[in-house]
């Protein structure tokens, strides 16, 4: 687990003790929110993951859907390595 990970759930953990109770049980979705969001940051990295997350809460409303909503996969799968950048001559 990178450091980064750790730092991710580590956040959604502090959330559900402090301020999840206070807000209550209101996502539509499955998995939550927040737990999507997670996972969205941890998979695509910070910015297109905060980006998912943030049309994913747009989306969490009375007149919007319900139902089971797992963030896309991973643009970069196990078959393609991590992008490397290399200056060659």
């Amino acid at each position: 687990m990178t450091f980064y990970e750790s730092c991710v759930r580590g956040a959604l953990r502090a959330y559900k003790l402090t301020l999840s109770p206070l807000i209550g049980r209101q996502c539509r979705f499955l998995p939550t929110c927040s737990e999507y969001a997670a996972a969205a940051l941890i998979s695509h990295g910070p910015w297109r993951g905060a980006l998912l997350a943030g049309r994913r809460l747009c989306r969490c409303h009375p007149w919007g859907g319900a139902g089971f909503d797992p963030p896309p996969p991973s643009r970069r799968g196990a078959d393609r390595p991590a992008r490397t950048w290399t200056c060659e001559p």
